[in-house]
């Protein structure tokens, strides 16, 4: 009896201590794209606030860099071990979508959450009716320029170009009084003409994005005058095989009279270079004849084959809601893509610092702006803009006529279009 007694105690002592234990809280992963460590206070404070309103969930943040975001998710979906929740430049959708990557968030929310979003940035996240993802911080540009070098010109800040026509006609002049160079402006690596052609009413591919249109007559006379300024020694070398990134290194450096760039750079000038920033001011970015303004968008989406898709697009709406946005925006100069966030005085009220003038302008510039560029929704987007920035590379160093390299670069591009998405 004595021996049942302790093995039935033993048996209730294993029952209860098995009972002790709590299953694994589902955890949540979140990669971002290349914001540590500038910004790990914010994510820690935002993964903990949402774990405390959410005690069920653990959030697990990861941040990856920019340039290896695609290729890294692309190897973690293969093997398997994705994240939960993904920043990604709107840009690299499409790639995701035609894989079945992502989930709709319509299926977990309701169209009137969808509907505080602003609808040009709402809009690059949806393909075929569905939302694959929901936009997160974005960005509208801004022409930044040097006061001095343009008054040692002979030029007043009304003479500051703002048409592509005005531009290209200022690069010349200046180049000409001064013999240095007016704009620093990537045309062959990572080239911004895409953007200049379709804000001056020249689409680079046809409605329904099956055949490349940047050769027509109007698109290669436009991106004929920059190429010949290119050759014409009016743009730098550097121009032609830089990539974006370099333009502020550019203008902070002395180089060039002015950029246009997001105003979120504004600070790096302000500390780098504090005697260029002294000496900066601002206008809203150059733009075509059709008026359009680029937007640019980072969102985040959730993976189809995670655990948790419902939990994590609870995720997703909680940080791009219009309190986090919010406060994410009055760390970095970036816009929220919530409507209600940009209320907010942050947005509206000049304090008289030249940072506060580009946000206002940037923020007004906002709702109107939208992603130049329908090819950007191919899942083949980036060997499309390498073609182009190759074609560009080509005319530029007279290895062929711009007719020709864009004829050429049209040729392969209508290949791509024309093959089915799935």
């Amino acid at each position: 009896m004595k021996n049942f007694i302790t093995a039935f105690l033993s048996l209730l002592i294993f029952s209860f201590a098995g009972c002790s234990k709590q299953p694994a809280k589902p955890t949540l992963e979140f990669w971002t794209l290349q914001l540590s460590p500038t910004f790990d206070n914010y994510f820690n404070a935002l993964v903990k606030e949402y774990e405390t309103q959410h005690p069920e969930i653990h959030v697990r943040w990861v941040d990856v860099p920019y340039d290896a975001a695609v290729q890294k998710l692309l190897a973690s979906i293969a093997a398997g071990n994705g994240p939960d929740v993904v920043n990604l430049s709107s840009d690299f959708l499409s790639r995701f979508y035609y894989m079945n990557a992502f989930v709709d968030f319509a299926a977990f929310t309701s169209k009137e959450t969808l509907a505080s979003y602003f609808p040009n940035a709402l809009n690059v996240c949806q393909y075929e009716g569905k939302t694959i993802a929901v936009p997160w911080y974005l960005n509208t540009y801004v022409l930044i320029y040097n006061k001095k070098f343009l008054h040692d010109a002979g030029f007043t800040e009304q003479d500051v170009p703002r048409t592509f026509v005005q531009l290209a006609s200022f690069v010349k002049t200046y180049k000409d009084r001064t013999g240095k160079f007016a704009l620093f402006w990537n045309i062959g690596k990572d080239s911004y003409l895409p953007t200049m052609l379709e804000s001056e009413g020249v689409p680079m591919t046809n409605a329904d994005v099956t055949k490349a249109n940047f050769n027509s007559l109007k698109g290669i006379a436009l991106v004929d005058e920059w190429v010949n300024l290119y050759r014409g020694g009016y743009l730098q070398r550097e121009s032609v095989i830089n990539r974006g990134s370099t333009v502020v290194e550019a203008y902070q450096s002395g180089q060039v009279a002015m950029i246009f760039t997001g105003p979120v750079f504004l600070r790096r000038i302000h500390d780098n270079a504090p005697e260029i920033y002294q000496e900066t001011g601002v206008v809203p970015s150059v733009v075509g004849a059709a008026g359009k303004q680029d937007l640019a968008t980072m969102a985040l989406s959730v993976l189809a084959s995670g655990k948790h898709p419902k939990e994590a697009v609870d995720f997703a709406l909680f940080v791009t809601n219009a309190k986090n946005q919010t406060a994410f925006s009055k760390i970095e100069t970036t816009y929220p893509s919530v409507t209600e966030a940009l209320k907010d005085s942050f947005f509206t009220q000049n304090d008289g610092t030249l940072e506060t003038e580009a946000r206002i302008v940037g923020a007004e510039e906002l709702p109107a702006a939208f992603q130049l560029g329908s090819y950007k929704q191919h899942p083949d987007y980036v060997h499309l803009h390498d073609i182009f920035d190759e074609a560009i590379q080509n005319a530029c160093l007279g290895r062929m006529t711009t007719k020709e390299a864009l004829d050429n670069a049209a040729a392969k591009w209508n290949v791509i279009l024309s093959q089915p998405l799935r």
